[in-house]
């Protein structure tokens, strides 16, 4: 499919995810750039394609989803082409969408079908005077401190409708907004990386002891009777291991225990999938997105690994995207981080200062999360990458996330 898209979470004031915003491009950005936008003219919207084909769980977890939609999409039969939830999807209409009667006579028709609406980047308030009594969420974005007679206005004469504060670059600015009028909040705020000039807090001793084990895993000459004698020690790190690698299987027969992953498995998956779980047990006091990026970034890195002729190398790979967040997990600074986590040197000079191979990788990735279209299509052309396979990466990776969370585990895994 030639379509490339990300979802970005949208948060309460408790960090807990209430919907997805999504992302997106159809084909290479570069040479769609000198062509009228291929959306303004569909009849019919990829994403919301996309979106029947997977489903609601994988794409949300069944939580909402935002989609940007067009004049021309408005017009079309959104009620009969869209086949999930209706009550789960809002429709987001941006700084392009015509504020005329027929615009406002679609919206009005569709909210009879369950569909909710949203605007972004939108901000002539008396053109959208007519609009608001039927619209569910309101994008507000920075400058903040310029927005309080917005906020206040809109708070006062349409009560019902949800106030997100979008685009929020750190958790100082989410801070000083939280009890500012918005309901919900969007942003990279809650993955923002540690400066190395911060001082950094002591370990708490879980997390010493869960890098203490990640260490002797990673070592050259571990073996197979450390490995169980390690995973033995925590059980919820144990479930976590057998979830990790029972949603990788594509073998007919589970794998049950400890012991027989020991024996099914080699020695590079064990350290692999020992990694994850350990990097998930760590974030068990972050938001549950921290480790929700880390797991996608981890199989998006490993799924760009043969586009990028490393297939050879996709292991290692998999371990950079996971551990391109850890300084996050463990609130310290990369430098710091990587001096306590023992990882291969091309991992460690890519993490530290994004030198070598799979630098290359993973700023692909970083770049694709971010939803940059355009440097994303440069370097795909670049490599002679497709679009298509590009689509087909991302998507594996959710698909794996999807099955992650919800592969059921025997917690009697000894």
């Amino acid at each position: 499919m030639n379509l490339l898209f990300v979802p970005k979470p949208i948060f309460d004031n408790y960090m807990r995810v209430e919907g997805y915003y999504f992302s997106y491009q159809y084909g290479n950005a570069l040479i769609e750039a000198g062509k009228s936008n291929p959306f303004d003219g569909a009849m019919f919207s990829p994403m919301i394609g996309f979106m029947n084909k997977v489903g609601m769980e994988a794409l949300s977890r069944d939580k909402m989803i935002f989609i940007p939609v067009t004049n021309i999409l408005l017009m079309t039969n959104l009620e009969q082409e869209c086949q999930v939830d209706h009550n789960k999807v809002v429709l987001m209409m941006g700084a392009d969408i015509l504020l005329n009667d027929a615009n406002l006579s679609r919206i009005k028709y569709f909210k009879n079908f369950g569909f909710r609406f949203a605007f972004r980047h939108v901000n002539n308030m008396r053109a959208l005077a007519p609009f608001l009594p039927f619209v569910d969420f309101f994008f507000v974005g920075p400058p903040f401190d310029i927005q309080t007679e917005k906020i206040s206005y809109l708070s006062s004469a349409y009560p019902f409708i949800k106030l997100i504060a979008a685009d929020i670059s750190s958790a100082d600015e989410f801070n000083s907004i939280a009890n500012a009028g918005y309901a919900l909040f969007d942003g990279p705020f809650y993955k923002v990386h540690i400066p190395k000039r911060v001082k950094s807090k002591p370990l708490p001793p879980l997390k010493v002891n869960y890098i203490q084990l990640l260490n002797i895993v990673n070592q050259d000459d571990f073996d197979f009777q450390t490995f169980t004698r390690i995973v033995r020690q925590d059980t919820s790190l144990a479930v976590q291991f057998m979830r990790l690698v029972n949603s990788s299987r594509r073998l007919n027969s589970e794998i049950k225990t400890i012991d027989h992953a020991a024996a099914m498995l080699g020695q590079r998956e064990i350290k692999k999938w020992i990694s994850t779980a350990v990097s998930t047990a760590m974030s068990t006091d972050k938001p549950p997105e921290v480790t929700r990026v880390s797991l996608l970034r981890a199989k998006l890195c490993e799924n760009l690994a043969g586009l990028f002729n490393m297939a050879i190398l996709k292991e290692n790979l998999f371990l950079t995207g996971l551990f391109s967040i850890v300084d996050v997990i463990l609130d310290v600074s990369m430098d710091e981080a990587l001096g306590m986590i023992f990882v291969p040197e091309t991992i460690r000079v890519a993490l530290s200062g994004g030198f070598g191979e799979f630098a290359k990788v993973l700023s692909f990735a970083l770049l694709y999360e971010q939803g940059d279209w355009y440097e994303v299509s440069r370097l795909a052309m670049l490599q002679n990458i497709s679009i298509e396979s590009i689509h087909e990466a991302f998507a594996e990776a959710m698909l794996w996330y999807s099955n992650l969370i919800n592969t059921p585990v025997d917690e009697d895994v000894f």
